[in-house]
């Protein structure tokens, strides 16, 4: 066992005993918060504390005068501050201090986050309220810097006291994870649950792979020609605007060189682990512990000039062969550590009792960690954790274990395992590969639109691996319905949607217009979520009926290599996998489709344009639309900060759309605008998708057809104008 540096924790009690001595002295001038007696438990209670037991005390009062009431309480100040609440924990020993103080830190995912919680420079007062629910009654803590990210954690209250399953504090502080129990975890997954038979795809290890050797070295080998059980990193690199050009060339410079086709022999021969950046390190001083030898780190283990495309594509088997996927969830960039010391488990844990209530802390979520830790704002992460069967997060106080079959938080008070609903409306992390595994394939796709959601919001580092890094997703989805179906389906990937259920598929949108600067059309067709610029929030989950009129038709315009082409991805001796990877090649490529509908404008052409102010109806927090002032006529109008359009036909209902992009504020030096130019509203036509959903779209200058166009937004919803294509003629177009 190595012992990680500790010196960040040495500098946060120094800067803590140089702050807290001006935080005391200002705290005994009006309200000495950090005074401590003992209470009637024997328990150290410092006066801040005492005011949590003034909140127990509200609770008391409503509960006796009402016994269903639920509500929360007041804010009541604890500490002037997180160090001075730290402060009191470690000097006074108050009790509940440090159990308010774990709360916090448990609350933390990354050491970055950890650093803003202990900074002197953003401290502001701890509040506490108390939150009385049917499920149970619980502290909700806060700390909100100015202008800085606010700090929440919570504590529960119990009438039993409840224990650590395994205290890290007997004894003496366990600041570092004790490997022996993620050891038993991972090895009772391995031998015990049926993760590997079920969700392993092939008997192929990744074409490069990490050795590690002794003395902390190690060398990149070719995988064996027998599966061997081997590792898998999944990391956030960074943002190279905000750290020292140094540190990103470190990261870049740490993937491997090759000459004549072949990785050099710096890399081929053992090389200390040092010559990487610190995540990776500890992803090998972690992966060696645990009895594993061989470890997958992307920026390694693709050696540069090697085809990226294949290698893309082959990402369902490097991640679904894993032994497990090591999440670095702690790390903010590459450079960060993943092992160092817990500061929450530094002070001895013991029972705390307020007022006949038992204080406990309870586990961050494992949503959070997946939605809100530095890896999920990275794209490629994405189907990394929709393709592992077996995955270890790591956060900076506790790692978390997720397969099909249970997950387990690290020293777990309540039971320690946490079984799966057999439901599969359930969320986790393995979701996608059980339906793929299931062959359920309405849910199949209504999980490929929740990738969707949860792909677009992400960032890359190069926008045209914008296909590349959903490829093994898309790989796996249709090898799923391919073997389901057999050999000849129906099914094509067109451009991240699918055919079989196009329609729903084309029925996406913005939470609000978009940068019409930033888009992506040159990468992606209009009508393909993958247009949109990087970092956008999308919706693609709501009630959708398919209108009985919409066919998708054929593709008019695919860019791929010929040699592709020729291998048909229905071609029986051809096995689910290779047809799988030919289909998202071909599919990156489709730029023009042709669809039937029903068609119509979807402003009329006698309709007066007003302000949006004029309509919207505001009564505090309900908001709708007053259209009294304009009787008998046909209006429309549209907001300039998100991108919303209505349009209002005399004596029927209004329909609500929602553009793509935002007009700039400066007219673009080309002429091509995926935006809709103010004056052109009445351009718009729009395709019925749905019962009540359309595309809007407008014609493509670009196209010579005369029937192309490309799509500027969509309305989803429009339950007062559900005869809005009554009578309309089914109409042929490209979407382009």
């Amino acid at each position: 066992m190595w012992s990680p540096p500790s010196g960040f924790e040495s500098h946060v009690r120094l800067l803590s005993r140089i702050v807290l001595g001006a935080f005391q002295q200002q705290a005994t001038s009006h309200n000495d918060l950090g005074r401590v007696k003992t209470n009637e438990y024997c328990q150290r209670q410092c006066t801040g504390c005492g005011e949590i037991c003034d909140l127990i005390r509200w609770g008391e009062v409503q509960r006796r005068q009402d016994s269903s009431f639920e509500g929360c309480s007041s804010p009541r100040m604890v500490h002037h501050s997180f160090l001075e609440l730290d402060y009191c924990a470690r000097v006074s020993g108050c009790d509940t201090c440090r159990t308010l103080r774990r709360a916090f830190l448990l609350e933390q995912i990354t050491g970055r986050d950890v650093e803003s919680l202990t900074n002197p420079d953003l401290q502001s007062p701890v509040y506490a309220v108390l939150s009385i629910e049917s499920s149970g009654d619980r502290l909700l803590l806060t700390s909100t810097p100015p202008q800085k990210p606010s700090f929440s954690a919570t504590v529960a209250l119990n009438h039993e006291p409840r224990h650590l399953v395994n205290d890290p504090t007997k004894g003496h502080a366990r600041l570092i994870t004790d490997f022996q129990e993620l050891r038993r975890v991972v090895q009772d997954c391995h031998q015990n649950h049926e993760c590997s038979s079920r969700y392993r795809w092939s008997c192929r290890n990744p074409t490069w792979l990490l050795e590690i050797k002794d003395n902390n070295h190690i060398r990149l080998v070719r995988g064996p020609e027998r599966l061997v059980d081997y590792v898998v990193l999944s990391y956030s690199w960074g943002d190279p605007a905000e750290m020292p050009a140094a540190e990103w060339a470190k990261i870049k410079g740490a993937g491997t060189k090759t000459k004549d086709g072949v990785p050099v022999p710096e890399r081929l021969n053992p090389f200390p682990a040092w010559h990487l950046p610190e995540t990776m390190q500890d992803a090998i001083r972690i992966t060696k512990t645990l009895g594993f030898n061989y470890l997958w780190i992307d920026n390694v283990c693709i050696p540069k000039g090697t085809n990226w495309d294949t290698e893309a594509s082959l990402m369902h088997e490097v991640y679904g062969n894993a032994a497990f996927t090591l999440v670095a969830s702690s790390s903010s960039k590459a450079t960060d550590r993943m092992i160092k010391d817990r500061l929450a488990w530094s002070h001895r844990s013991k029972a705390v009792k307020l007022r006949g209530k038992w204080l406990h802390n309870t586990q961050m979520s494992l949503d959070k960690i997946r939605l809100e830790s530095p890896v999920a704002r990275r794209s490629w992460t994405l189907q990394e954790e929709r393709l592992s069967p077996r995955i270890l997060y790591w956060t900076e106080q506790r790692w978390y274990w997720s397969c099909p079959e249970s997950q387990v938080a690290e020293l777990e008070e309540l039971g320690h395992v946490i079984p799966h609903s057999n439901s599969l409306t359930r969320r986790s992390p393995q979701l996608f590969l059980e339906l793929c595994r299931t062959g359920d394939i309405e849910q199949l796709h209504e999980e490929w639109l929740d990738i969707v959601e949860a792909y677009t919001p992400r960032d890359l580092v190069e926008p045209r691996d914008r296909f590349l890094a959903i490829a093994g997703l898309a790989v796996r989805f249709y090898s799923a319905k391919a073997e389901a179906g057999g050999s000849f389906i129906s099914e094509e990937y067109l451009a991240g949607l699918w055919r079989d259920n196009f329609a729903r598929h084309l029925a996406w949108s913005v939470a609000k217009g978009a940068n019409s600067r930033q888009n992506l059309q040159h990468i992606a067709p209009s009508w393909s979520w993958a247009s949109l610029p990087l970092r956008m929030e999308t919706r693609t989950k709501h009630a959708f009926n398919p209108s009985a009129h919409f066919k998708f038709i054929s593709v008019i315009e695919e860019k791929v290599d010929s040699a592709k082409a020729m291998a048909s991805p229905n071609c029986a001796r051809h096995d689910s996998l290779t047809r799988g990877r030919t289909m998202e090649e071909r599919g990156r490529g489709v730029k023009v489709v042709e669809v039937e509908g029903r068609f119509r404008r979807f402003v009329s052409e006698n309709a007066k344009q007003e302000s949006w102010d004029a309509i919207e109806w505001r009564r505090g927090k309900r908001v709708g639309f007053n259209f009294g002032a304009f009787p008998g006529q046909d209006l429309y109008a549209r907001h300039d900060a998100d991108g919303r359009i209505i349009s209002k036909d005399a004596h029927s209902g209004e329909i609500v759309g929602q553009l793509d992009y935002l007009v700039p504020d400066e007219s673009p030096k080309s002429p091509f605008t995926p935006y809709v130019p103010y004056g052109s509203e009445k351009e718009i036509m729009c395709l019925e998708l749905g019962e009540s959903a359309m595309l809007l779209l407008v014609k493509n200058p670009v196209w010579g057809h005369q029937e192309t166009y490309r799509r500027v937004g969509v309305a989803i919803g429009y339950e007062n104008r559900k005869g809005f294509f009554y009578g309309c003629e089914t109409k042929t177009v490209r979407l382009a």
